[in-house]
């Protein structure tokens, strides 16, 4: 999403921005001090989110979300001041949002999740899982990507439900080879299956999706389109896709179905 953040303080307005790029970090996200050359960006860009502080000199932050709606009328507007006495003449020119100083990220990501005028924020993902149903790979083409071992496909698809955290190669012995004692053998398979991964991932162009530490691998959960964690975010598009089925092909993924199903109006599908 695009989004500024206004005021005259233009180290809060950083501020504002800084948390904005690790909530939404492949959006574009821009302080401003002065009101008026934040209205010239707004003319030309039409932001999606505007943060704005709203005594400010020469055009409070009131006069310039007027001056928005003329402009952008589609641009979610949310005040953000030191003081509560704002609030109603704030409300009477029917914005997005309020937040009080000092801002906090939780403030933020608040309101975000209840916009006026809902935007979508898009992962600059170099693949695209499908984890509700059977589990799926696509590249950036929307093409399904074909692996050469299915325990490689099986292994990014474990790495995908730990999100990020680096599993250790007995670990995933013990999910690969159903709870089996990770001995050299095993583990050397294990080895093989992830240098098969690599390839199938560098061929289209994503081999930084893959993760490597002291004897650990993970993945670059930032670099993934996926409905589950888009679901753990609370996207509308991924919470209304999921119909009760995770990854049904593996039976480790059971237990991060039940954690889905268990979330309210989930559980009637059982």
């Amino acid at each position: 999403m695009i989004t500024i953040s206004v005021d005259d303080q233009i180290q809060v307005a950083e501020e504002i921005i800084d948390m904005m790029e690790e909530i939404d970090p492949n959006g574009e996200h821009t302080p401003f001090g002065d009101p008026h050359d934040a209205l010239e960006y707004i003319e030309d860009v039409k932001p999606d989110v505007c943060w704005l502080d709203i005594e400010m000199p020469g055009m409070s932050g009131l006069e310039l979300s007027m001056e928005i709606k003329k402009v952008s009328p589609l641009t979610n507007i949310i005040f953000v001041t030191g003081h509560e006495k704002f609030a109603y003449q704030s409300y009477q020119l029917h914005p997005s949002g309020f937040i009080l100083k000092p801002v906090t990220k939780a403030a933020l990501e608040r309101e975000l999740a209840n916009l006026r005028n809902p935007v979508e924020m898009k992962r600059n993902g170099l693949i695209k899982a499908q984890t509700f149903g059977n589990f799926e790979v696509f590249d950036r083409e929307d093409n399904p990507v074909k692996f050469k071992r299915s325990r490689s496909k099986e292994l990014l698809a474990y790495l995908i439900d730990r999100r990020g955290a680096m599993c250790t190669l007995g670990e995933l012995v013990g999910i690969l080879f159903e709870d089996r004692e990770g001995d050299k053998a095993l583990k050397n398979q294990v080895r093989v299956f992830v240098y098969s991964l690599k390839d199938d991932l560098k061929r289209i162009g994503a081999e930084k999706v893959l993760v490597k530490g002291w004897n650990a691998y993970g993945i670059d959960a930032s670099l993934i389109d996926c409905d589950y964690f888009n679901f753990l975010e609370g996207d509308n598009a991924a919470v209304n896709s999921f119909m009760g089925e995770y990854m049904i092909q593996y039976s480790w993924a059971e237990m991060t179905m039940g954690e889905l199903i268990m979330k309210p109006g989930y559980d009637d599908y059982y």
